[in-house]
């Protein structure tokens, strides 16, 4: 009996990303299979966030194709976003919204469920991040690093994602809550 056939979920083909003369990725291939977990290592400058940014279509690259999810992704124009969950580097709270109301928003804008259904949902999630519902009506200019980290990833969870994307998930945090962080991821 043959082995089921592999799914890839993202496809990256031919992709180069150039800011004037500095050449970040030349002809990048990069294929990412369903069930697959990926680590992007390198120095900073290396080109992981522009990688990251070109998938969910928020950098123009120069040429190239990639797919997520069996849809082309363009710069600009929306893609699989309900299928995908993503925990920028800095976080990219709004900080003038709630904890609570930062963790409803993608589940606002991207379904249609009732106010009081969301609300619960985003409880769930910040829960499920180890946080306390304690936290849900601060803003995010008064919690400490780890704690914005854990709502930006309780975010990141919100629709139920089939892609996580992690943008550096626990640069600036001390070793202690990084390895805290690392255990909840």
């Amino acid at each position: 009996m043959d082995a089921p056939a592999r799914e890839p979920i993202i496809e990256v083909r031919g992709l180069v990303n150039r800011f004037g003369s500095h050449v970040v990725h030349q002809d990048l291939n990069l294929t990412v299979e369903r069930d697959e977990i990926l680590g992007l290592v390198g120095g900073s400058g290396a080109g992981k966030s522009v990688l990251l940014r070109s998938i969910l279509g928020l950098h123009r690259f120069n040429e190239g194709e990639i797919h997520v999810m069996g849809q082309q992704i363009r710069y600009g124009q929306p893609g699989p976003t309900t299928c995908w969950g993503v925990l920028f580097q800095n976080g990219a709270l709004l900080s003038n919204l709630t904890v609570q109301e930062n963790v409803e928003l993608p589940i606002a804008l991207h379904s249609d469920m009732p106010e009081e259904t969301r609300h619960e949902l985003a409880s769930l999630k910040l829960i499920m991040v180890g946080l306390s519902l304690s936290v849900a009506d601060k803003y995010p200019s008064e919690l400490s690093g780890g704690m914005r980290k854990r709502v930006s990833m309780a975010r990141a969870l919100a629709l139920e994602p089939r892609i996580l994307f992690l943008d550096e998930p626990t640069a600036g945090l001390d070793p202690i809550a990084a390895t805290e962080f690392d255990e909840l991821i």
